[in-house]
């Protein structure tokens, strides 16, 4: 596959934009300690506006945090022997979540609501997910929340890759697109 070379450009960024402390945080949790959750980057006006008209939610200004649960999710699901897939199996690319953060391409509701993430209102926090093509597809799934706080929570990542010829990786609920999510 011929890449543009503004597509070159962004792989290129994205290789060089591995976060040694967020690489350090996930080699500790890898290796059994449980260590306080890191902030990976904040909302941009552009996301909170997104994530407002997705979700109704006002989250300007919210830190976005990578805690352990997180990163044994991503390990277990997406990580070596994954369940669902290798996606992530390096670790630089957890470490690179705040460059897909900061320069996604889209951000979409997930269809969900994230399991033990509340709101303002101690329901469940809604998930969206952030997109970023690089040299395949990267997504990060954030809880989103509007409580005192003020941060958005990583739930989960991976990557589809660029020569798979299906979204198999990507739950169908993640497509009820542009639909601000409602309560049971």
């Amino acid at each position: 596959m011929r890449h543009s070379k503004e597509e070159l450009q962004i792989i290129n960024n994205y290789k060089k934009s591995v976060d040694l402390e967020v690489r350090n945080f996930v080699e500790k949790v890898y290796g059994g300690e449980h260590v306080q959750p890191i902030t990976v980057g904040f909302l941009t006006d552009r996301a909170a506006i997104e994530i407002e008209h997705l979700t109704g939610m006002m989250v300007y200004g919210n830190r976005i945090v990578l805690d352990d649960n997180a990163v044994i999710h991503i390990k277990n699901r997406h990580g070596i022997g994954g369940e669902q897939d290798e996606s992530m199996k390096n670790i630089d690319d957890i470490a690179r979540i705040g460059y897909v953060l900061a320069n996604y391409d889209n951000i979409e509701f997930y269809g969900e609501y994230a399991q033990g993430y509340v709101d303002a209102n101690g329901k469940q926090a809604p998930k969206v997910v952030v997109i970023k093509k690089i040299n395949g597809t990267f997504y990060v799934v954030e809880a989103v929340s509007d409580a005192k706080k003020h941060r958005n929570y990583i739930v989960s990542a991976f990557i589809k890759p660029a020569d798979r010829k299906s979204d198999s990786s990507v739950p169908n609920n993640a497509y009820a697109l542009g639909k601000r999510p409602k309560r049971s």
